[in-house]
């Protein structure tokens, strides 16, 4: 391996102990854990295709825990290292007991190779070819407890010998008992030949069951079925493999699986390699254990600056609280994102969370205390609110998903773990389309800073509804009228509402310029509405009033500052404007919400960029900005602006088809991450990326089926931002 550390390490631990049966064998008639496995292996394998395409050097390694330490298995295993063991000759499908017999021929013991073919499966011959291939010092003591040739063939002959002494007696009584009957000669003449027929069948039969008693009792049977069982010993250390390595076993051990289980469709005896696989699973949870051996992996490749770390499971640990490795993990800045399988399949909503649920049990908790938490503006999480999946209103989530089903287990993987967290693409930025310093340093409006001068020049209510219509209209491709500026909008809004003491109604205003400027709407949100449209990348607009005393705090805590802090400033909290929310109202300001988290939300304010953070600022929650006084209430009011499309003209159709195309093929290069996510067709219902998708946004093809269909909202093309309005459908 090279020496030069990789820039991304990801690694995928899969739970396969005894709490795990029930979900991974759920809807299974015949209690074999192949379907869910398949999803399984199949979301590793969707992991490191994922992470191929962001950076082809990356290290990846897959483990699995809670096998069957009873059985001689170890606690945890890597999981290529022994597909790797298995695989070897990928294009040999079934050969294993070829494989054996024909080391068994080079070691001059080609005399065992019946009992090869009937005493070992298939995959139990390739395990035993595979541990002797990697332990050459064992093959002398596998060939010296195979007995020589001579003594098989007389241990044969002495079974034979038996039989016939057998068959004679049985031959002997069944004669005798004729003879007692008083048969007459032709009669125990035929009974004698019939004897000594059945009496040879019989000493056949217990000559083969002797021989096959002997054969079972051998040392080389026992030391063949505790390699079978043992084997898994060598791949206790989790090997971080170049993620080219990693797709070409996963997907050798899927195609290989898929092999089996075709070719075992006319023979029920046979077993397929993941019914091999399965009987070692279903041990305790050593998951503390799994999350140090993974801990080890990423300390080892401390230079690495991604780091991430995919756990499906139930959560329900054995050997110890799994939490403190997690916090170890997330201490050597490893994100840890995890999956909960469930049994039951209507209890799992596509949905990301900030909270835990209520109806959660111990384990889901348990994985979800262990997931890193994310800003719900990170790229993919708006892509996943475009598609149907519910994200809180807090502006942050856990990198966990609770799944129910094997293509729920897809769908996840395809669209939450394949997208690199925290790669926010600017080209998703709607706020990042306006320049930021026209807006905050407009000197038109900086006179307003002053919170003396609220109620006499109130005209920040005008720049900060022209800020929202002007980002609004520049989410309409193609728009017939154009785009104006925020200049023009505001100097329009000027016009016709000039500013007045105590301002304009904000209301009014906007009524008038979402006529002037069609398709546009809007309407009026609580804080919970106005955090769902910032998390859909629509800047929300914002009014509130303070008391006068309630401004000198506002402005000292945010005051300008002739060179900007080296630390943000912190968010004004609820207790230090307690005192001043009961007074009179002096005045009213307007501004724009850009930004939520958990505890905070921040606003793009107009009083220069030597202001607050940089010319924004941030309070605790929208309380902070209320008054509740003896002279009337002032709720802060949030004013979503959208459009909806099917308002919009068929030019502007046509625009907005035209552009999605040409963004479908010119910005996959530049921005891979969004062609990455996959949706599912109508028709052949595969996931397939929306790279691989051909036609038009008018009419796809699907390359798995290759069936049109039209893409629906919330379905295919709204993966791309283009929507960003609130469509209608």
């Amino acid at each position: 391996m090279s020496s030069t550390s990789p820039a991304a390490v990801v690694g995928c631990l899969l739970d396969v102990s005894d709490s795990m049966r029930e979900a991974l064998e759920a809807g299974r008639s015949d209690e074999r854990a192949i379907e869910r496995l398949r999803a399984v292996l199949r979301a590793a394998l969707k992991l490191a295709q994922a992470e191929q395409r962001h950076d082809p050097n990356a290290l990846v390694f897959v483990g699995v825990f809670g096998l069957d330490t009873n059985n001689g298995c170890p606690p945890v295993a890597d999981l290529c290292g022994a597909a790797d063991a298995l695989l070897r000759n990928p294009g040999n499908h079934g050969s294993g007991h070829d494989l054996l017999i024909k080391r068994a021929s080079e070691e001059n013991v080609s005399h065992i190779t019946k009992y090869i073919r009937e005493k070992l499966t298939d995959d139990e011959a390739r395990i035993v070819d595979a541990h002797l291939g990697r332990h050459p010092e064992r093959v002398k003591e596998f060939v010296d407890a195979i007995p020589p040739e001579q003594t098989v063939e007389n241990a044969k002959t002495a079974s034979r010998g038996f039989g016939v002494i057998t068959g004679a007696a049985v031959g002997a009584a069944l004669a005798a008992g004729v003879a007692t009957g008083g048969a007459g000669p032709v009669l125990l003449g035929a009974a004698s030949a019939a004897s000594a027929i059945g009496g040879g069948a019989v000493g056949n039969k217990v000559a083969d069951k002797i021989e096959d008693n002997a054969v079972e009792r051998s040392e080389a049977m026992h030391l063949a079925r505790r390699i079978c069982a043992e084997w898994l010993q060598d791949f206790t250390t989790l090997v971080p493999r170049p993620v080219d390595d990693v797709i070409r076993l996963l997907k050798q051990l899927q195609k290989r699986s898929e092999v089996d289980e075709s070719s075992k469709n006319g023979n029920t005896g046979d077993s397929t390699l993941l019914d091999t696989l399965r009987r070692y699973m279903y041990g305790c949870t050593p998951m503390r254990d799994a999350l140090s051996r993974s801990l080890m992996v990423f300390n080892e490749h401390l230079g690495a600056e991604h780091r991430v770390l995919v756990l499906v499971s139930d959560g329900l640990s054995t050997d110890g609280d799994p939490l403190p490795l997690a916090l170890d993990l997330q201490q050597a800045k490893v994100s840890i994102a995890t999956v909960y399988l469930a049994s039951n399949k209507t209890e799992a909503p596509r949905r990301l969370y900030y909270q835990p649920a209520d109806s959660w049990d111990p384990g889901q908790r348990i994985l979800f205390g262990m997931a890193a938490r994310v800003a719900g503006v990170t790229h993919p999480i708006p892509v996943l609110t475009s598609v149907g999946w519910e994200v809180p209103s807090a502006g942050e989530v856990a990198l966990h998903a609770t799944v129910s089903s094997s293509a729920a287990l897809d769908e996840f993987c395809s669209l939450l773990l394949s997208a690199r967290f925290g790669s926010a693409d600017a080209l998703l930025d709607v706020i990042g389309r306006i320049s930021h310093d026209s807006y905050i340093n407009d000197e038109h409006i900086l006179r307003c800073k002053d919170p003396s001068d609220q109620g006499q020049s109130a005209t920040c209510y005008a720049h900060a509804t022209a800020a929202v219509v002007h980002m609004a209209l520049l989410r309409i491709v193609g728009r017939e009228d154009g785009y104006p500026s925020i200049e023009e909008v505001r100097k329009r809004i000027e016009d016709e509402f000039p500013s007045k003491p105590g301002g304009r109604s904000t209301v009014e205003v906007l009524t008038a310029a979402t006529t002037w400027y069609p398709p546009l709407r809007f309407r009026m949100v609580d804080e919970d509405g106005a955090r769902q449209a910032v998390l859909r990348r629509r800047p929300v607009l914002t009014t509130f009033h303070l008391s006068k005393s309630g401004w000198d705090v506002f402005a000292e805590h945010f005051r300008e500052r002739s060179s900007p802090p080296e630390e943000p400033l912190p968010a004004l909290r609820r207790a230090q404007m307690a005192a001043h929310r009961s007074l009179h109202s002096d005045g009213g300001h307007a501004v724009v919400l850009t930004t939520c988290n958990p505890d905070s939300l921040t606003f793009l304010n107009s009083w220069g960029n030597k202001w607050g953070n940089k010319g924004s600022f941030s309070v605790e929650d929208h309380t902070v900005l209320e008054l509740d006084g003896t002279s009337g209430k002032y709720p802060v009011n949030f004013y979503d602006v959208y459009w909806l499309e099917s308002e919009l003209t068929v030019t502007e159709r046509q625009a907005y088809n035209a552009k999605v195309d040409e963004e479908l093929r010119c910005r996959a290069a530049q921005y891979p991450s969004i062609l990455e996510l996959e949706a599912r067709c109508p028709h052949c219902h595969d996931n397939v990326p929306l790279a691989n998708f051909r036609g038009s946004i008018r009419q796809v093809q699907c390359p798995q089926c290759n069936q049109y269909s039209t893409p629906q909202p919330g379905h295919l093309m709204k993966a791309l931002y283009a929507r960003e309005g609130i469509s209608d459908v």
